[in-house]
């Protein structure tokens, strides 16, 4: 929903903010299981535990079509873009995922009230000849023009509600391939 002073924010939903839903992924690398878990409950008004989320996503599925299996994420470590897509999909959300997507999509999805869920980060980061890459995946429920900066819902922080400051969001996620996934209730 766009708002007076032009900012694009996630209208509440069940009498909830979208922040209602959040739950710190702690020490773990769960951050995509625990994003699935805001959205879905913020689409269905039933909070979803994010370890029962993990649990789920960590067993690939078996489907009928090509591919005959979604592996959804690697266990203990990452979650792939159609993993989420289709777990959502499987609890009855409108999901899919693309490369490519712009600024543009981000605030089109806000002021349509679909969830977007873009991947960011550093995946070539380097510290000498030791690996140091990184992705992380996060809700996005509001952007702010005169800030200058993207609010998340981000299972990474213990607060429910944190900005990211946009020319560093846009950087990391253009690192990223500009992955989107995007949610319809």
């Amino acid at each position: 929903m766009q708002r007076d002073d032009g900012s694009l924010w996630l209208e509440q939903r069940h009498d909830r903010a979208i922040e209602r839903y959040h739950h710190a992924q702690g020490s773990t690398n769960d951050c995509g299981p625990h994003s699935a878990a805001a959205a879905l409950g913020f689409c269905t008004g039933t909070p979803v535990d994010p370890a029962v989320l993990t649990h789920e996503m960590n067993r690939p599925r078996v489907q009928m079509g090509i591919p005959p299996l979604v592996v959804r994420r690697i266990p203990g470590w990452a979650t792939l873009p159609w993993g989420i897509a289709d777990v959502l999909r499987v609890h009855g959300l409108n999901a899919s995922w693309r490369m490519r997507a712009s600024e543009d999509d981000l605030h089109r999805a806000l002021r349509e009230e679909r969830i977007p869920l873009p991947i960011f980060g550093e995946p070539f980061r380097r510290h000498g000849l030791r690996w140091t890459g990184w992705s992380h995946v996060a809700v996005v429920a509001g952007w702010s023009p005169t800030e200058g900066a993207y609010w998340f819902v981000d299972s990474a922080r213990a607060d429910p509600l944190s900005a990211r400051a946009q020319d560093q969001f846009l950087r990391l996620w253009n690192n990223m391939g500009s992955l989107l996934v995007e949610v319809e209730a």
